[in-house]
């Protein structure tokens, strides 16, 4: 008996000095894990992680970071409370890495009344948070409500609204999933953008028959979040790209201050450039400047083909061949046909004397699918193209020559003049003339490149004391892309607003034409970090229909049988070390 008392009381001493060593390591843990902060992320996309580009920010604020998220409040649907709380679970990741940032979630209406609330919405409004109308279905029928759609972020005195309730323009997926997936870049694009001193300029050069504003439209607001847009004519003056100080009236000495515009956007021109003004463009790339070619080499154009079944296709005497093969590329003369291709409407029929549209299958719209493994073209999905050419790499060696995006492995190449038929999405193609592969659409040439103009400066500029010729430039950076439509947007009219470019009408898809310049744009300033935030990208993989179907037995074996033989070893294992114990006593 005394044995057995024994016993217990050194089993008793046993459990306590157990469970207050158990509670002494759970205290130790929490207060190590409060000082560091480590997160394991098992997914293959490293969906849940922040981006290195977003931790070095935030290791390097100088200042204190305060978001006020808005989405709060008790009578909110449950999808956007849902989201709420994975914007807090994100806001307080952002935390873990830097004290300097501060979150608080405010209901801004809470014990309003109706003229208060009213006021509260027109001011969130005004300083960027537009609210949502938000109708439900209750027993007393359809109630509206609002929800502020994201955050007021404020650094330095300076504030700059985070919308991140944001659809996918596509309509392809649940608000939801592409608002948490948008969730980093638009936080971290609105700290970035309060942290800058300044917005690097944008310019869209005008004068040779460019894409004027409407049809340019949706990437200019898009672009506006982050840098200065403006639409410059050069028009032959010298000074339209570049900024000067006058010292000398009298004699007109100037000092160059380098040049107005970071990056220079020329967008689908139709009209030939003049001498003097590729001369000014030149000298602004001899400067350091960057630049976005959009052309088309040929006349090509789905306009052409609205008001007939078909018209003649020719070369586009643009005069820029020769400054193109100076900085290492031409761009063809021709048009290429693609087996990835678009649809589009045409008349397949009559119904009395009334026309029949169906969608047809074109192989001059190119649905472009082979990118590269470059950050600006990294997620890219789909892009929209209508009558492109290709691109050949040719000159200067020693500058680097990055392939965006190329045609599909099925191409025919159309030299012109030709005609161009809508007949051709009427007829089956021939797969024997569809053999080129992976024609070059986009491409990116980086260096330092030499002045088309060194050795034939022309001898109306050589006179000119104020050109201050640059004969190379430093290391600086250049994208040519061989279709304008890319970035052109069309209107609607009805609704009095641009649709987002590469947006397709007929079939209801969005390419993804808009991201593919914004990156573009984003490279060329040099916003490298803000461009592998925006390439990070999730997607829910579709299960292989094959497999599944050839492995589903032995799918279902491992997915229910090994838990269950799992469970069982643990419960023969936890029998056995019983049976020992016991045993031994």
């Amino acid at each position: 008996m005394k044995k057995n008392s024994q016993n217990s009381n050194r089993y008793k001493k046993s459990a306590i000095i157990g469970f207050v060593s158990a509670l002494l390591i759970l205290v130790t843990i929490n207060i190590i894990s409060s000082y560091l902060f480590f997160r394991i992320d098992l997914t293959s996309d490293k969906r849940h992680s922040l981006s290195l580009a977003t931790i070095e920010m935030l290791k390097n604020l100088e200042d204190k970071v305060y978001i006020k998220v808005y989405l709060k409040g008790d009578n909110y649907p449950a999808d956007y409370k849902l989201f709420a709380k994975k914007v807090q679970e994100f806001l307080q990741e952002l935390r873990g890495y830097s004290n300097q940032v501060h979150i608080e979630f405010i209901d801004p209406v809470a014990g309003k009344n109706r003229e208060e609330t009213a006021a509260i919405y027109g001011e969130l409004a005004g300083r960027g948070l537009t609210p949502i109308p938000i109708s439900t279905e209750t027993s007393a029928g359809f109630s509206t409500q609002y929800v502020i759609p994201g955050a007021l972020i404020r650094y330095k005195e300076k504030e700059y609204p985070a919308n991140l309730v944001v659809s996918d323009p596509s309509g392809n997926e649940y608000w939801m999933t592409y608002s948490t997936q948008e969730l980093e870049y638009n936080v971290i694009s609105a700290i970035r953008s309060l942290m800058k001193t300044g917005k690097p300029k944008v310019a869209f050069v005008e004068g040779h028959g460019e894409l004027d504003f409407l049809n340019t439209s949706w990437v200019t607001y898009q672009l506006q979040r982050f840098y200065q847009t403006e639409r410059v004519t050069i028009g032959g003056k010298i000074n339209s790209l570049r900024n000067i100080s006058v010292l000398d009236t009298v004699n007109y000495d100037v000092e160059v201050r380098g040049n107005k515009y970071d990056v220079l956007v020329i967008a689908q021109p139709t009209e030939p450039f003049s001498d003097f003004d590729k001369f000014i463009i030149d000298q602004h790339i001899m400067r350091g400047g960057k630049i976005l070619w959009l052309i088309d080499a040929t006349t090509g154009s789905m306009d052409s083909l609205e008001t007939r079944q078909e018209f003649f296709a020719t070369a586009r005497n643009l005069r820029l061949n020769d400054i193109f093969f100076r900085y290492g590329v031409r761009l063809n003369a021709n048009l290429l046909q693609d087996i990835s291709c678009q649809s589009v409407k045409m008349i397949t029929g009559m119904a009395g004397d009334k026309p029949q549209y169906s969608l047809v299958a074109f192989p001059y719209a190119l649905r472009v699918v082979n990118f590269s493994t470059h950050p600006i073209v990294r997620n890219m999905k789909a892009i929209k193209s209508e009558f492109a050419g290709n691109i050949d790499f040719v000159g200067n060696p020693e500058l680097d020559k990055t392939i965006l995006m190329t045609s599909s492995d099925q191409t025919k190449m159309v030299p012109v003049p030709s005609i161009v038929t809508l007949n051709v999405g009427r007829a089956r193609p021939n797969m024997q003339e569809f053999a080129l592969r992976k024609l070059n659409l986009a491409v990116l040439i980086e260096g330092e490149f030499e002045s088309a103009f060194r050795g034939i400066v022309p001898t109306y500029l050589d006179t000119l004391k104020s050109i201050n010729f640059i004969e190379k430039s430093p290391r600086t950076r250049q994208i040519f892309i061989s279709d304008g439509d890319i970035i052109r947007n069309t209107i609607d009219y009805k609704r009095n607003r641009p649709l987002p470019a590469g947006y397709d009408m007929h079939t209801e898809t969005m390419y993804d034409n808009s991201e593919l310049i914004i990156n573009c744009v984003n490279y060329l300033c040099a916003d490298d970090d803000l461009l592998k935030i925006r390439a990070k990208n999730f997607k829910i993989g579709p299960l292989d229909k094959i497999k599944v179907m050839n492995k589903s037995r032995s799918l279902a074996v491992i997915n229910i049988g090994v838990p269950l033989l799992v469970i069982v070893i643990m419960a023969i294992v936890m029998i056995l070390i019983r049976r020992y114990r016991f045993r031994r006593r």
